[in-house]
């Protein structure tokens, strides 16, 4: 009896020691496995694991940056200006544009429909809303980099749609186009930042030029303004 109870205590205290000397026969910086653990991909949507690589690329490295589509809207304050324009006459207005396209990396290629209202105070009657409808193809240069912000210039050529309905034919610099819209073609230049947020959307702060030509009786001479922009873009 004693026999077996010292037998059993000396198997036990030896244990340990086993196990002490299969860890030290690891490589350095090795661990025991005791079980295997499931890898995380196991099982998982290949395109959810894209995904989240991409996510986290775009956090580690902020000069990746496609070719990837592109979603984003902005609005604007409208200021019209010239030597000739009225500030009683033609007041700051108000913006909203909706784009797409694709981010190549240094650069974009972009579609855009948006809508401009202007308040105006003619000479003699009631205040009246200059309008635009705007249809425009574009892009921009971009300087990717591995900070938060993306500096960029861009340009764009729009096919535009003007209304002013007044009783007046002309108040220069504008012309009544009654009630229907009437086409005149512009372009615009713009520069300002996007602030990224966690990679796959920015916050885009800018400043946008606008050239609008008489086109079809929309104006005495050709329309000029300026807007400060702030927007929102995203990454698909």
């Amino acid at each position: 009896m004693w026999k077996s109870c010292c037998l059993c205590v000396a198997l036990m205290s030896m244990a340990p020691l086993a196990k002490a000397d299969d860890a030290d026969s690891l490589p350095a910086g090795a661990q025991p496995e005791y079980g295997k653990m499931p890898m995380a991909s196991e099982g998982s949507n290949p395109r959810l694991e894209r995904r989240l690589s991409l996510q986290s690329r775009h956090r580690q490295d902020r000069t990746y940056r496609g070719p990837a589509g592109i979603l984003g809207f902005e609005g604007g304050v409208p200021i019209f200006v010239g030597s000739d324009i009225d500030r009683d006459f033609i007041k700051a207005g108000g913006s909203i544009r909706g784009f797409g396209g694709v981010d190549f990396g240094f650069g974009t290629v972009e579609l855009e429909v948006g809508y401009l209202g202007v308040p105006t105070d003619p000479p003699g009657m009631s205040q009246q809303s200059l309008q635009r409808v705007v249809l425009g193809v574009g892009g921009r240069v971009q300087v990717p980099n591995k900070s938060v912000f993306i500096p960029y210039l861009g340009f764009g050529f729009a096919a535009q749609w003007w209304k002013y309905d007044t009783l007046t034919g002309c108040t220069p610099p504008l012309c009544s186009t009654g009630s229907s819209f009437r086409f005149a073609p512009g372009f615009n230049v713009r520069a300002g930042t996007s602030i990224l947020l966690g990679g796959i959307a920015a916050i885009e702060i800018g400043l946008r030029y606008n050239l609008s030509f008489e086109g079809n009786g929309v104006s005495t001479q050709n329309l000029q303004f300026i807007e400060p922009t702030l927007g929102f873009r995203f990454w698909l």
